[in-house]
């Protein structure tokens, strides 16, 4: 009997399953997101994007509970020093592993042994699907495009870069990222040739804290993104503190539209790649995403920021 063709889905998952034994069998290694990309055989700028979305969690989340796991069972089970554990699970000493424990399960290395297992049973299990379909998941909405676009070439747009997550969130980040920008295009004088407003979020957070998460926050002059109009340009400007010119990826993108508060774009990242991608025949292309904001906060309630998800495809 002829082998039928994996779907999206089902490759998906055994890409992620790669991951996911990678992970368990090199605990005691670091297991940044891309290096799980490369054993995954994933692009580095999707793979963190897909984990979350058929996981429910960040790559981060997961290695942590894969270590603080190992680490209950390793206490549990036999006499082993607490730094010989910690050190087998990615901790380098025995105050990481009991920092972490404190902060994640709200308890010690010392309590487990003795038979503390209450908070330790309760860690988050994820796992993959067992029989992974292209049907969105249950009572999700459809997720479809609101157009597809190509993109040309040339497009630059004027960068700043900001890090730190808190609690979960980037915002602080790209108030400061923004904030940057608007500084030096207003000193500038150039606040009237901006067209478009963009960002890019190019990294797993290691934790709800993760202080070197990166928000990059993007100014275009004198093209509108949304409406594929108008020559983009380059103004003169110093490029101080954090400021670059990146250029956009050309090419051939889906197009998604958010509206809500920035708090919630999570949920729309998550539908497009669990719930769209693996019913639709589209490939991904090996180059970031981004954010086009429609709208600011600065003059429009949370519930009517729009806010468009533009993911990199084939063809």
């Amino acid at each position: 009997m002829p082998t039928l063709p994996a779907t999206t889905a089902q490759r998906h998952t055994a890409l992620l399953a790669r991951a996911l034994a990678h992970v368990d069998a090199h605990l005691d290694q670091p297991l940044p997101a891309p290096v799980l990309a490369d054993v995954a055989a994933m692009s580095r700028h999707h793979f963190h994007r897909l984990f979350q979305a058929h996981l429910g969690c960040s790559v981060g989340d997961y290695v942590t509970t894969r270590r603080l796991q190992r680490a209950c069972a390793l206490l549990r089970s036999g006499p082993e020093p607490v730094l010989e554990i910690a050190l087998a699970v990615g901790y380098d000493s025995a105050q990481a592993l009991a920092k972490a424990m404190r902060r994640e399960l709200d308890t010690t290395p010392t309590a487990v042994r003795h038979g503390d297992t209450t908070a330790w049973q309760h860690l988050g299990r994820y796992t993959l699907p067992a029989r992974p379909s292209s049907s969105p998941q249950p009572g999700a909405s459809p997720m479809q495009p609101t157009r597809f676009a190509t993109l040309p070439d040339g497009l630059m747009a004027l960068t700043a870069t900001a890090r730190g997550m808190v609690n979960h969130t980037l915002e602080r980040a790209a108030k400061q990222a923004f904030g940057e920008l608007w500084e030096a295009v207003q000193g500038a004088g150039l606040a009237p040739q901006i067209r478009s407003g963009i960002a890019l979020s190019p990294d797993d957070p290691q934790g709800p804290d993760d202080p070197d998460c990166r928000y990059v926050a993007g100014l275009l002059f004198g093209h509108i993104l949304a409406e594929g109009q108008g020559a983009c340009t380059q103004p003169d400007i110093a490029l101080t503190g954090t400021l670059a010119w990146q250029p956009l990826s050309p090419g051939r993108y889906a197009v998604f539209t958010h509206i809500g508060p920035y708090s919630t774009l999570y949920q729309t990242w998550r539908a497009i790649y669990r719930d769209w991608l693996p019913a639709s025949t589209e490939q991904l292309r090996d180059v970031a995403p981004l954010e086009l904001m429609l709208n600011g906060p600065q003059d429009t309630p949370p519930e009517k920021l729009h806010t468009e998800i533009w993911i990199p495809l084939q063809g």
